[in-house]
């Protein structure tokens, strides 16, 4: 067990989906409980940012700083209340990113950085991250000032660095009934099971 702390980002509209994607079932748990179990692998302490209290079952529920602004107001809030330097946060719809990929990025944490974000096959996850406490401050700035990027805000806080990881599909993230019926069933897809081996 790290000495981080771990936030799910579960405060999304789910508009395209037609329901909350934090409760859809795969593979027998629901989304925020596989994503809290994840988290619970690596971090010290776990709790839910964003959502509301019918995920309250799951973990703490820590209110998005303010509403309709993104995955960055459940950032803020989160690293204003939380009581460790370092802090994972993984999105809700990303369940098959497995543990030891989050340990990697809290490894390559070091004082003088905002954060570090995961990066495969080219592209930058700036929701499968780890970021540091003392960053708040910038991204809340960025927040009010309606730039909700959380790349930029968080590039805006001081250095990122950028752990490239094995394997693009561990960040498939689902948005529509289309997309969730597919996840993991692509053969290029690479199982959390087969991914705590590489």
């Amino acid at each position: 067990m790290l000495e981080v702390g771990g936030f799910v980002l579960a405060g999304g509209l789910s508009s395209r989906m037609g329901r909350d994607k934090a409760l859809l079932e795969f593979e027998g748990e629901t989304l925020v409980a596989r994503a809290v179990r994840i988290l619970q692998s690596v971090c010290a302490e776990v709790a839910i940012a964003g959502g509301d209290e019918r995920l309250a079952a799951h973990g703490r529920v820590i209110r998005d700083e303010r509403a309709g602004c993104g995955p960055l107001g459940g950032m803020v809030a989160a690293l204003e209340q939380t009581r460790w330097e370092w802090n994972v946060f993984l999105a809700v719809d990303m369940p098959l990113v497995p543990g030891p990929a989050l340990a990697e990025l809290v490894g390559a944490a070091e004082d003088g950085l905002a954060g570090v974000m995961g990066e495969a096959d080219g592209r930058v996850q700036p929701l499968c991250a780890v970021y540091s406490r003392g960053c708040v401050g910038r991204l809340r700035e960025e927040l009010v000032a309606g730039r909700w990027r959380v790349r930029a805000a968080v590039e805006a806080a001081g250095p990122v660095r950028y752990l490239q990881l094995p394997f693009g599909k561990w960040f498939d993230n689902v948005n529509t009934p289309e997309e969730f019926a597919r996840l993991g069933k692509d053969e290029r897809s690479v199982s959390p099971s087969t991914a705590q081996k590489a």
